[in-house]
């Protein structure tokens, strides 16, 4: 029997403040009609929370799901009959977590926070009444039952959870007008080890693929819904089972002949996705025939001994370069790509950037996510950088703020971030940028053929593209994407619709990468850079052997605390 905890919860997605590459917050902001609050609408919906709304549903009499991106009414007023608040989110939300959590326990609320942000030292440890770290599934019910029985533990530490229990979400639970894309999460995990990355310290490295019913509902639910955009796929790496993999893609296959309609997809994949084999080649097909328009793959860097050294080494596989890699995978699955970059390893100089502009520009991937390389907590870089003592500053979680939070190797941080701003600024000046948008329309090759009206819906945002900020610039390469469509597909075909759309959204993500670039231009321009961050580890060795101090002696010289370091 389910016991009604209390009359009502409200489960709250706390705000992103820093803007960045990921969120395309320009893009929506110019060109895509604002949501009910005559704001810009958000790229992504709560997911997580929409699952957990869903489970909550037997425990209390009234549910309402608050993401503070997409509603600005003030939180006094949203929460003014509800008893208890469920908050979760990510280390990139944690100002507004923080805000937003202080504000609801003076309130006077019981607050439960959840979330890849919580960990034992949090400071929500001394502001929410009860924590989940990681995975919930597990342990949301012992929570729940000590919430009804007033004995609930502070803490509770999420454990890796069987596909079958994985939470389903809700998608009722919020207007989809108010995102431009919906999700859904297939797998969780990932079989590689990459030195940086804290998916597997968090999800594992056995990828663990929810059961078909599950997928199956959600699809069919956001059909019911009416929902037309498009839907990410949310896994760290699809593919990380190929296996597995083909028949569920075949499964969608199916269900989506049998409602008449293919969403639009993209998730993340790694770049053995290009191996010369049976499996991977079928997979191609597969992705093809699901309609999956694009794609991110973590390539990282071009800098051989970094993919080593980071153990990244699946990037390595095979006889081909990185662009025939590429190029094979936007050809044969039919997709556009997003490119990964990281900046920053230890074996990175300052030559290196200029090294990874001009591999950049010569790829078919014309939207590209460049970060500077941060430790992040639970991960193995972290745990080395903590134990050779290069750990300076917590991780923001946003690895393209321009910032680093431990001492680079070769280089200095301020060094890096200079860096940064020079690979930014090389691969999105506006001939490099169109150079690749020009080799993309060439390459993708999505089945097209039985979705009606590709560009349908986009009216609106391509008279906005075309007539406000660059819109000389796309204006001008308009011309030859309408050469290459029309050559590949024929003059106004469902092919040739969707060449243009895809031309006009890379024209719109540019607007917002031009505009990010500016601003990690002036972020760069008024920093002060303390000592620390004027000199490299391999410089911070040699100082040493020299003075004979140790490292906490010369720490504190460069104005570094002994707690930020281990």
């Amino acid at each position: 029997m389910i016991n009604k905890i209390a009359k009502k919860a409200t489960l709250i997605y706390p705000k992103f403040y820093e803007n960045t590459f990921w969120s395309f917050e320009r893009t929506l902001k110019k060109y895509i009609r604002k949501n009910e609050f005559g704001l810009p609408k958000r790229s992504l919906p709560p997911l997580g929370l929409m699952g957990l709304f869903n489970h909550l549903k037997p425990y209390y009499d009234h549910l309402e799901l608050i993401d503070r991106n997409v509603n600005p009414k003030p939180l006094e007023e949203l929460l003014k009959d509800t008893d208890h608040v469920y908050m979760g989110g990510m280390i990139a939300q944690s100002t507004g977590f923080i805000e937003d959590a202080k504000l609801v326990k003076s309130m006077g609320k019981k607050l439960i926070a959840g979330g890849t942000i919580v960990d034992e030292k949090s400071p929500l440890m001394k502001i929410a009444d009860h924590l989940v770290e990681n995975e919930a599934e597990m342990v949301i019910d012992d929570l729940l039952q000590g919430l009804f029985h007033g004995n609930a533990e502070k803490y509770y530490q999420g454990t890796h959870t069987p596909p079958e229990k994985f939470f389903q979400p809700d998608y009722s639970c919020i207007s989809l007008d108010n995102y431009q894309s919906m999700a859904v999460q297939i797998t969780r995990g990932c079989p590689f080890n990459c030195e940086f990355c804290d998916i597997t310290a968090r999800f594992g490295h056995k990828q663990r693929m929810a059961p078909w019913e599950h997928t199956e509902a959600a699809f069919r639910q956001m059909f019911e819904l009416n929902w037309k955009g498009t839907v990410f796929i949310v896994d760290d790496n699809l593919i990380g089972k190929p296996k597995e993999v083909i028949p569920l893609l075949k499964r969608i296959y199916d269900l989506e002949k049998e409602l008449g309609y293919k969403f639009p997809k993209y998730s993340e994949v790694s770049l053995n996705l290009s191996d010369d084999t049976p499996i991977m080649k079928e997979l191609r097909t597969w992705l093809r025939k699901t309609y999956f328009i694009d794609n991110f793959i973590g390539v990282e860097t071009n800098n051989t001994k970094a993919l080593v050294e980071t153990g990244k080494r699946q990037n390595l596989r095979g006889e081909k370069s990185t662009q025939e890699k590429l190029s094979l995978i936007s050809k044969e699955a039919g997709t556009n790509l997003m490119m990964g970059i990281i900046y920053g390893f230890d074996s990175d100089t300052t030559e290196s950037a200029d090294d990874l502009i001009k591999f950049i520009n010569s790829t078919n991937v014309p939207t590209v996510m460049v970060g500077l390389l941060q430790a992040l907590p639970n991960t193995r870089l972290w745990d080395r950088m903590k134990h050779e003592g290069r750990l300076a500053e917590n991780a923001t979680g946003n690895n393209s703020d321009g910032t680093m939070n431990f001492i680079p190797y070769n280089i200095t941080e301020e060094e890096a971030e200079k860096s940064y701003l020079k690979i930014l600024e090389g691969i999105y000046e506006e001939n490099a940028f169109f150079t690749r948008v020009k080799k993309a329309l060439n390459l993708i090759d999505v089945e097209v053929k039985d979705i009606p009206d590709a560009i349908d819906g986009k009216i609106y945002s391509a008279l906005r593209i075309l007539t406000k900020e660059n819109a000389l610039s796309y204006w001008k390469n308009l011309r030859e994407a309408h050469n290459i469509a029309k050559k590949r597909y024929g003059l106004i075909t469902n092919g040739y619709w969707y060449i243009i759309g895809e031309y006009l959204t890379y024209c719109a993500r540019y607007t917002h990468m031009k505009a990010q670039i500016q601003h990690i231009k002036d972020q760069i321009k008024y920093r002060n850079y303390e000592k620390w961050q004027q000199i490299s580890w391999r410089k911070i060795q040699e100082k040493l052997k020299e003075s004979k101090e140790n490292l906490l002696e010369f720490y504190a010289g460069y104005g570094i605390a002994r707690g930020n370091t281990g």
